[in-house]
């Protein structure tokens, strides 16, 4: 994950996701967009290999603290609802532009100690749906 990534706010992540609909929609070939996530950091314990830190809370090598990863990875019982809604909002953004292409895979189905990376922990705690089809948010792109 860039830099300019983990600077972004929550409302900056999903104008960006909507954003994208035109770059894979251009395209001439099928586009199936893969390994994606409604994660808005690198904080993901191991997501920079073993041992490495993270970017967003200045613990990795040469990087400076943007904020604190407490809360907003690990097990969503330690998730705010605040934070569920926002992992929700940003899911159904990347769905809603992927899906003007020919679909997603989110990566992944189940990550080990990072569940705001996880469909299965996603399903469970409300921040995606059980029926993908089911949007709250269907005009989050407008």
């Amino acid at each position: 994950m860039l830099l300019q990534e983990n600077q972004r706010s929550n409302a900056e992540h999903i104008k960006v996701a909507c954003a994208k609909s035109s770059d894979i929609t251009s395209s001439t070939l099928l586009t199936i967009v893969g390994e994606w996530t409604p994660a808005a950091t690198d904080c993901a314990k191991y997501l920079n290999g073993r041992g490495v830190g993270a970017r967003y809370d200045g613990t990795r090598s040469g990087s400076q603290k943007i904020g604190s990863c407490e809360g907003i990875t690990g097990k969503a019982s330690t998730f705010s609802d605040d934070y569920k809604e926002f992992l929700r909002q940003y899911w159904e953004a990347q769905v809603i532009t992927y899906e003007k292409a020919g679909g997603w895979i989110q990566w992944t189905w189940k990550a080990e100690i990072a569940d705001e990376w996880t469909y299965q922990a996603g399903l469970e705690n409300g921040w995606i749906p059980q029926d993908p089809t089911d949007l709250r948010y269907r005009d989050i792109c407008g």
